[in-house]
């Protein structure tokens, strides 16, 4: 291995020993251009903890020669570029690897899991998850901001459940840029023909034939998000299989109906699911709150999607956020903010 600026050069031969030869046990989950594994890195000073991601030849989506090398030089660029560096909600880099048929990112922190993996569990609570939120919306807010007048914002446009790998303390790393346009980066909106629109589930499909350079379709993926977690549901390669709908389809479904239910006039409308809404934590009227501002994120109407900035704003209205603040760590959240303004 060979250091280039702290950031570390690795061969194949590295990663395969971090995971123990991509063992299943070390298998964390899929993401969309490769897969996830946990790591360790033992030396006879210490035993460093990491996540290993791999890129491979994707199944479900088109490629061409050479995508993968792009996606992997654009994260090592962002990530060793002075902004990301301790940015909450993005992973540090520890090391690379780009080889003929290799390629490979280790991000230096200890995963517990991705949010795919945790949606559905009974043991990933209201609070938790309301974190999980809060520290992600807070990194969009950062993406979006524009660096200087010379830059535009950036637009993650790849937005998904399987992006985002929690750390033990459940704080939230988003782990993929493949599609990352603006920023440090070239406009490449401009191709209204690229191959690869998004993640199935998260695409926000009115968007991209509306204004492709809007970071509205991150806030529609956001808003998927935000769903998933407070309802308990998660797009899944078996719902692709056969065509079901997205979680963000589901959701303005069970609005309409309740909208449509004369014995519904005088309830609030809420999606959180039941066993999150029994849960200590859990202010009643939050419920109906979140799901208003999920449903705004996800509004087929660009111009009527809240800011990130606007979104996060919401967030910090509500009951369990001002009630657990040092838990959720939003003091220190909104230092950073400020630090950026």
């Amino acid at each position: 291995m060979e250091l280039e600026d702290d950031i570390l050069s690795l061969s194949y031969e590295d990663l395969v020993t971090y995971t123990d030869d991509f063992s299943e046990s070390n298998y964390l989950g899929h993401f969309q251009f490769g897969e996830f594994y946990r790591g360790k890195i033992v030396s006879d000073e210490m035993t460093r903890y990491v996540m290993v991601k791999i890129w491979e030849f994707p199944e479900i989506y088109n490629y061409r020669p050479g995508d993968n090398e792009g996606r992997l030089m654009d994260e090592v660029t962002l990530l060793r570029h002075e902004m990301a560096i301790n940015r909450p909600g993005l992973a540090r880099l520890y090391g690379y690897c780009l080889e003929i048929d290799h390629l490979g990112v280790v991000y230096d922190f200890k995963p517990l899991d991705s949010v795919y993996n945790l949606v559905l569990k009974d043991d990933f609570t209201w609070l938790q998850r309301i974190k999980v939120i809060l520290v992600f919306a807070y990194l969009l807010k950062f993406l979006h901001t524009r660096m200087c007048s010379h830059y535009k914002s950036f637009i993650v446009r790849n937005v998904d459940c399987a992006h985002l790998v929690l750390d033990e303390d459940y704080n939230p790393k988003l782990c993929d840029f493949g599609l990352i346009t603006g920023g440090i980066f070239p406009d490449r909106t401009i191709y209204k023909c690229h191959h690869v629109l998004g993640s199935y589930g998260y695409i926000d499909l009115g968007g991209w034939y509306a204004d492709d350079s809007s970071d509205k379709k991150d806030v529609f993926a956001f808003g998927t998000i935000l769903l998933s977690l407070i309802s308990k549901r998660v797009y899944t390669e078996e719902v692709r299989q056969v065509n079901g709908p997205y979680v963000s389809d589901w959701a303005w479904s069970s609005y309409t109906k309740h909208a449509y239910l004369k014995e519904s006039k005088n309830t609030m409308f809420s999606l959180v699911n039941q066993s999150l809404a029994a849960e200590t934590d859990y202010n009643f009227g939050d419920g109906p709150k979140i799901t208003r501002l999920a449903l705004k994120c996800i509004n087929t109407n660009l111009a009527q999607r809240p800011t990130m900035k606007q979104v996060l704003r919401c967030l910090l209205k509500l009951k369990v956020v001002k009630k657990n603040a040092d838990f959720l760590g939003v003091n220190k959240l909104m230092h950073r903010s400020c630090e950026n303004m």
